[in-house]
């Protein structure tokens, strides 16, 4: 008799381990599901438009992370500028142009290594900068889940 209960307490606790030990597993997996925020995939979107043209983002997502962000400046026609004309030089109004040559591959490092659009404006190109963070956010609100 006591071999008997000896093996029923046993196989009670061996099931009562085994269900806690499973329905812990899936809300491990269900809380990593509920904190990816992103579908993985390539997102594309505009910042505002304003007199000089408007910017644009396009950003990669790779398992809930921020791969890639390519920024680039686009003039009233809407064509990509050459950045070449944009390294702080004077125009031939005597007007320095920001170096958004570079500018655009800082912004986009700092944004990837922070996962965020949370970051400084680049003084001297506001209006790029800002309209950058703007458009990547878009494009981040487009690979919500």
């Amino acid at each position: 008799m006591k071999k008997f209960l000896f093996l029923l307490t046993a196989l009670t606790l061996s099931v009562f381990f085994s269900a806690c030990t499973t329905k812990n597993t899936t809300q491990s997996e269900q809380s990593k599901q509920a904190k990816a925020q992103y579908k993985d995939g390539t997102y594309k979107a505009e910042g505002d438009k304003w007199q000089f043209g408007q910017e644009d983002a396009t950003v990669e997502i790779k398992d809930d992370k921020i791969t890639s962000i390519t920024l680039r400046r686009l003039d009233t026609n809407g064509k990509e500028v050459d950045y070449d004309q944009w390294q702080g030089q004077k125009d031939e109004t005597g007007k320095v142009h920001p170096n958004l040559k570079q500018f655009r591959l800082d912004m986009a490092k700092k944004m990837i290594d922070k996962q965020s659009t949370d970051v400084d404006t680049i003084s001297g190109a506001t209006v790029s900068t800002k309209n950058w963070k703007a458009a990547t956010q878009r494009a981040l609100d487009e690979a919500k889940k």
